[in-house]
């Protein structure tokens, strides 16, 4: 008869900080945001593009996001182990994994938001039949007021370059 014995506090804790530390990898890798960064759908794909003038920019702050839930996930996951280990057994053990879990989580979700949000420029574009467009985007490429511009159509989004 085999026996199973329960891995010990420091493995837990070791796979705890590695499951936290791989979240935040991975909320790290969130896609840059500009004009210099083609998703997959646009390859092979002919964007519409229209000619216009910068107006105005403004410095703008981009939200992240916890999208696909490991940040939250992996938080969850490492307060339900750290939460289970207060008290002693049964019910004790559960709340403690119970309220592990959800403060957890909650942290994971801010700490994956801390980690995605980025700086932007928000332009205000004038198209040559007279309307106006405020296209947001990464900041790699600062656009001065009165630059004309090509305003790209992707299927994963506007972005602007300078004209030419």
């Amino acid at each position: 008869m085999t026996t199973h014995t329960p891995p010990s506090r420091s493995a837990r804790a070791t796979f705890a900080a590695a499951l936290g530390a791989l979240s935040l990898v991975v909320a790290g890798c969130a896609a840059p945001i500009g004009p210099n960064t083609v998703g997959r759908g646009s390859v092979g794909y002919a964007s519409t593009v229209r000619p216009g003038v910068v107006t105005s920019v403004r410095e703008v702050t981009i939200q992240g996001a916890d999208k696909n839930g490991i940040g939250t996930a992996s938080g969850a996951a490492i307060g339900g182990l750290l939460g289970s280990q207060v008290g002693g057994r049964g019910t004790t053990q559960a709340i403690g994994a119970i309220g592990g879990a959800l403060l957890g989580g909650i942290a994971g979700n801010a700490a994956t938001r801390a980690v995605t949000t980025k700086r932007g420029l928000a332009y205000i574009v004038r198209f040559d039949n007279g309307e106006s467009r405020e296209i947001v985007q990464g900041p790699d490429i600062y656009i001065q007021p009165g630059t004309a511009v090509d305003v790209t159509f992707r299927p994963g989004g506007v972005v602007i370059s300078p004209a030419g």
